[in-house]
């Protein structure tokens, strides 16, 4: 059953990024339409963590926190929501329960 209020996330087409950290951001090369992204720290973390198998989205909050040394509240819930919208719309994830 899927939980709808922790919504899990995979890498879109269920490959495997190559991520790059250089000089502060993360730096990665999307294989399915060839386009290259530059990221900043905190959404490369995301989509590492996303990328290693970590996609529950209270996960990625509860990572987000603990790289960013602050509590795990709303903000950060926030911050992760945002991140993981820009990831999808960049062709990098996909929700897990996507066919």
């Amino acid at each position: 059953m899927v939980d709808s209020t922790d919504p899990a996330w995979k890498i879109w087409g269920g490959r495997e990024l190559e991520l790059r950290y250089w000089d502060g951001d993360y730096v990665v090369y999307n294989p399915l339409n060839g386009s290259t992204h530059v990221l900043d720290i905190v959404a490369g973390e995301v989509l590492k963590a996303i990328n290693d198998g970590r996609g529950q989205r209270s996960e990625l909050c509860r990572c987000v926190a603990e790289f960013l040394e602050v509590p795990n509240d709303t903000g950060i819930a926030d911050n992760v929501r945002e991140i993981l919208a820009q990831l999808d719309d960049l062709g990098l994830i996909e929700p897990a329960n996507a066919c």
